[in-house]
């Protein structure tokens, strides 16, 4: 049974009813889920025992930001998955974190989002969604779909295929900067941009008639 890890805002019924309602269909579907606030450490509960052996309301809740750290990262590590709900007028800071730690764990990402609001006239902050390789899905019955197309293609944790992606975003960024810096914000080649984002092969054409090694 595969696990995933469901990131995402906690901080009033209605944000706590939709990761519900996600954490209901990833399960209906078959799968094992964590949701920190369900299945995590109780707060209000490890304070008082905190408190009554003796420890100061900041020391314990210095030692509670520690514990639902560790936690929540070894239970990353041990999902095979991660679902975003990035529902909020602004993202939740620890869901996106989390997000991050998965990208990094290279497990595969699922964002959600229902919400019109965004941060950019209409579009969502790319360094988020480019954690689920630019897909968003709306609606909730459609997330363990999506987990399923991505298990049977078969992505799997791998450090090597990681830094291999990595590396290949970090080339193609610089080769982006290279085109944009050259044009001393002036002239932009749009057309090389355009090729380079739709992965077509004219960044070394471009370089050669600049002289230049692509």
């Amino acid at each position: 049974m595969k696990k995933i890890y469901c990131a995402g805002p906690l901080f009033n019924p209605t944000e706590r009813a939709d990761m519900q309602a996600i954490a209901e269909s990833l399960e209906s579907a078959g799968y094992e889920v964590f949701l920190p606030h369900r299945d995590g450490i109780e707060l209000s509960k490890m304070n008082s025992m905190l408190m009554a052996s003796g420890y100061s309301s900041d020391k314990a809740n210095s030692l509670l930001t520690k514990a639902i750290f560790y936690i929540d990262t070894y239970q990353i590590d041990d999902s095979d998955g991660l679902v975003l709900n990035m529902n909020g007028r602004v993202p939740d800071e620890g869901a996106m974190v989390e997000t991050g730690i998965a990208w990094a764990f290279e497990k595969p990402i699922v964002i959600y989002k229902n919400d019109s609001r965004s941060l950019l006239s209409g579009i969502d902050n790319p360094l988020v969604i480019g954690l689920s390789n630019f897909n968003l899905i709306d609606n909730i019955q459609k997330i363990p779909i999506k987990f399923n197309q991505l298990f049977s293609n078969g992505f799997s944790s791998d450090i090597n295929s990681f830094t291999s992606r990595v590396n290949a975003y970090i080339t193609r960024g610089k080769k982006l900067f290279e085109i944009y810096a050259d044009s001393d914000g002036a002239d932009i080649a749009f057309d090389e941009l355009i090729d380079l984002l739709d992965g077509k092969k004219k960044y070394g054409v471009w370089c050669r008639r600049r002289g230049l090694n692509p």
